[in-house]
């Protein structure tokens, strides 16, 4: 539908018609113009990486729901896995775990506890990489989550508390309070 045949249809006049369009388009410049540095939500201006190798992903934040409370089951019951299935494995403080890339693939992250220390299970099913982090810095526990940009085909994660931008291969922020920051 025309955008005159919507002004007809509500009882537009032409010129008031013409006037709402034009306010409208203003609107609509003056949005991309002030979010030109915005994406998703982020501040990127001053990030530690090209803001030209920043791209969006699809997913709007949050789009893809991480994990933040994971139950496990033993290897024995878990019978909907495969013996050539594909996991990331941790084994921290004398505990042993297992990440199937099937449940990642759809989840990206995953917030747990491993005895006693936050951590937090990172996969990008782009480009297929995981990396598992301590999520706690300078005492502080942090929960990721989903930023719906990429870095250089890689997944961002954002950080819940702070709300800065991480990179999942360097390891550390590359925007916001934090930028800088490396997580072990």
């Amino acid at each position: 539908m025309r955008t005159t045949d919507v002004c007809k249809a509500i009882q537009v006049k032409h010129f008031d018609c013409n006037l709402a369009i034009f306010i409208a388009g203003a609107l609509l410049v003056w949005s991309n113009i002030a979010s030109a540095d915005t994406w998703n939500g982020f501040d990127v201006r001053n990030a530690l990486v090209p803001v030209a190798a920043i791209e969006r992903g699809g997913p709007p934040r949050d789009g893809i729901p991480t994990i933040d409370h994971p139950r496990f089951t033993t290897a024995g019951y878990a019978d909907w896995l495969h013996a050539d299935d594909r996991v990331l494995g941790i084994y921290r403080n004398g505990v042993a775990r297992a990440y199937p890339i099937a449940i990642l693939n759809w989840h990206e992250i995953v917030n747990d506890t491993i005895g006693g220390e936050p951590v937090t299970v990172t996969y990008c099913p782009l480009c297929g990489s995981g990396v598992a982090f301590q999520s706690e810095v300078n005492g502080r526990k942090l929960r990721f989550a989903v930023s719906g940009l990429l870095y250089n085909s890689d997944v961002l994660l954002y950080d819940r508390e702070t709300e800065s931008l991480w990179s999942q291969i360097l390891g550390k922020a590359v925007t916001g309070k934090l930028k800088g920051v490396a997580l072990q």
